[in-house]
């Protein structure tokens, strides 16, 4: 005959295994079946301009002026290296780097197309002509807030400045002198052939604890 306390130990036994059973398949469900990828953002070398260059502008503000001088080994600078410069460092550590590392003011134009003002972005150009009408002058669009536009220029009154279109400068100087909005042509732009980028480092690390992840609960079950 089966005493009641050998009842009460066989009960105990059966609801220990059937609570060990539901554990072990919860553990189960939680082993990832596949690995997801997070989708790639992708960036074009105006995205990235845009990104940086309000930032990377504000390290040549208050650089003297000086014909033929690069900011990046000088304390001076004229119209065309700032260009150059500002828009060769807001790529570094990208994929993208800019391939001529420096061109003058004509060619800059020529490497260059027109856009209209409401397209218009940081790392954007604004070309100036002097009397004779021929461009001879031009600065880079830093941001943009409403309908104000902000541009650093080298002159030789001023140094490194940074203006807006609503500044004294702009609506007794520049303005008058203004001749086109431009944006840089894709071919001044080459992309590094081996790089690998934040987004693609950040995917490889999920992945790999994912496959931690996994390799702990199937020795775990």
């Amino acid at each position: 005959m089966i005493t009641r306390h050998y009842k009460a130990y066989i009960v105990f036994i059966s609801l220990l295994i059937l609570t060990s059973c539901s554990a072990h398949r919860e553990v189960k469900r939680t082993i990832p079946q596949e690995i997801a990828k997070p989708a790639p953002v992708v960036e074009d070398p105006y995205d990235i301009m845009e990104k940086n260059i309000p930032t990377i502008s504000k390290v040549y503000i208050g650089k003297d002026y000086k014909l033929g001088a690069n900011p990046d080994k000088n304390v001076e600078s004229d119209c065309s290296h700032l260009v150059c410069a500002i828009a060769r460092n807001s790529l570094i550590g990208t994929k993208y780097e800019f391939k001529p590392y420096y061109v003058p003011s004509w060619k800059i134009y020529d490497y260059t197309y027109q856009i209209e003002k409401s397209e218009t972005r940081p790392g954007d150009i604004i070309f100036f002509k002097d009397q004779q009408k021929k461009q001879n002058h031009l600065a880079l669009i830093t941001q943009i807030r409403s309908d104000t536009i902000y541009f650093i220029q080298a002159s030789s009154s001023s140094g490194v400045i940074e203006r807006s279109t609503q500044s004294e400068g702009w609506v007794y100087c520049w303005k008058k002198r203004f001749d086109s909005f431009r944006r840089w042509k894709k071919e001044v732009f080459e992309e590094k052939k081996s790089y690998v980028s934040e987004e693609e480092i950040k995917s490889y690390v999920s992945e790999i604890e994912a496959g931690k992840e996994y390799f702990r609960l199937s020795q775990n079950p």
